[in-house]
């Protein structure tokens, strides 16, 4: 799994915290410092962060976020 964040966002803070509590391995991925990372989340339309990438598919959604993150995927 993959997390795409930024250097300030309070929702991937939170979504940090949650992988850390439930101790899922996932690559952080800041976006701020990443150009080439930013750009694939533009091209798919996706505007905002944490962007959780699972198995190629994109979640944007903080909700199914955390689902993913308790089920352990």
């Amino acid at each position: 799994m993959k997390l795409y964040t930024k250097t300030v966002c309070p929702k991937c803070i939170g979504v940090k915290a949650k992988i850390a509590e439930e101790e899922v391995s996932v690559e952080l991925i800041n976006i701020d410092h990443d150009e080439a990372a930013k750009q694939k989340l533009v091209d798919q339309n996706i505007l905002t962060v944490p962007v959780l990438e699972v198995n190629g598919q994109l979640i944007s959604d903080l909700n199914t976020i955390y689902a993913t993150l308790e089920s352990g995927v």
